[in-house]
């Protein structure tokens, strides 16, 4: 099977490599659709209930939604000689590093949020996750001008540039600081909580190693697609069911409310039935 952008190559390796891009391409288009139906069933609740952590883990579930479309589109027209081609090859990957900047920085405001929940965090760790994201968009904003990043061959096509170590580093750095805050934060979560932030932190720590050191293939779209799912419905999940126990709580409330009530009401009838009775005697 060969997508449309993706030029056909002659030998193993290059059926390979358009398998594989042709999955990638699969599973993004796919993602996107389970993200945006995750995002229409969950996005009433969420925000009817006022939970700021659950309303940044669903603007995450969007954005990343943007984020696949923008590799999927990248990895379509990458080669693409038309005008149409080399104008949105030059949008969606500058959109790509764009997007992931600005998933990290949503994340590290919530990683903030959680960790307040008991003491305030320490601004200064604050300071220096947002200031790394700022040096790392720095240099995305001169990379179409320098190739800092990336670049373009005569092809068309997207080559790592000599400061993409840059990129990988600021994020890298970010990603660090919100495991030491959460670190320093963890006896304001519960056991399930330090679970999934564990497991999606070393996935997504050993995929952004993995991107850095395998070229061609988006290991990082894969594992924030997974980890901020699962982490968004984790979340959805724990908000329904204190949900459920509110409304518990207030059935049982209105139930007891309702039962002093009748024996009121039907003590206030015996008091009345009875001065009836005496007036009736006398």
């Amino acid at each position: 099977m060969h997508v449309q952008g993706l030029p056909e190559r002659i030998g193993d390796e290059g059926v390979k490599m358009s398998t594989i891009n042709t999955f990638q391409i699969s599973f993004e288009i796919w993602g996107c659709i389970i993200g945006l139906i995750t995002c229409i069933l969950t996005g009433s609740v969420t925000f009817e209930a006022g939970d700021k952590g659950g309303k940044k883990l669903w603007v995450i579930v969007l954005i990343n939604n943007l984020l696949l479309v923008s590799d999927a589109m990248a990895y379509i027209y990458r080669g693409d000689m038309t005008s149409l081609g080399t104008a949105i090859t030059r949008v969606s990957n500058f959109s790509i590093f764009a997007l992931e900047y600005v998933l990290v920085g949503i994340f590290v405001s919530y990683v903030l949020l959680i960790a307040g929940r008991e003491t305030a965090p320490g601004k200064i760790w604050s300071i220096i996750a947002y200031g790394f994201l700022a040096a790392g968009a720095a240099g995305l904003i001169i990379t179409p001008f320098t190739g800092l990043y990336y670049y373009f061959d005569a092809a068309n096509r997207y080559c790592r540039g000599s400061g993409i170590a840059l990129s990988f580093a600021t994020c890298g750095a970010v990603i660090a600081i919100c495991v030491l805050i959460l670190w320093r934060s963890r006896r304001s979560m519960n056991r399930g909580e330090k679970n999934t932030f564990l497991i999606l932190i070393s996935v997504f720590a050993a995929c952004l190693a993995g991107q850095f050191a395998f070229y061609g293939f988006s290991f990082i779209n894969f594992s924030i697609t997974i980890a901020f799912l699962i982490l968004h419905l984790s979340s959805y999940s724990r908000l329904q069911e204190m949900m459920t126990e509110r409304k518990v709580e207030e059935a049982i409330r209105d139930t007891a409310a309702l039962s002093e009530w009748s024996r009121n009401s039907l003590s206030s009838l015996e008091q009345k039935s009875g001065a009836d009775y005496e007036e009736n005697k006398e």
